[in-house]
């Protein structure tokens, strides 16, 4: 389980910025944090994932300004 989402993650950092890596920063700072939190249940996977998501989508829309 953790491993799907830790690539789609990582995949998604460096498809939606060059720049700006926040996403991958938080959880190479957070590798505990980031696996209890995706661990937790299947809500915590989807929101973790949503929430990475939106950070890269910011990122491309600042990096573009």
């Amino acid at each position: 389980m953790m491993m799907p989402l830790l690539l789609c993650v990582i995949l998604l950092t460096g498809c939606a910025s060059t720049n700006l890596n926040n996403a991958e920063r938080l959880i190479e700072r957070h590798p505990v944090g980031f696996s209890d939190a995706v661990n937790a249940s299947q809500e915590s996977e989807t929101f973790v994932l949503d929430a990475l998501k939106t950070v890269n989508r910011l990122e491309a829309v600042i990096e573009r300004q």
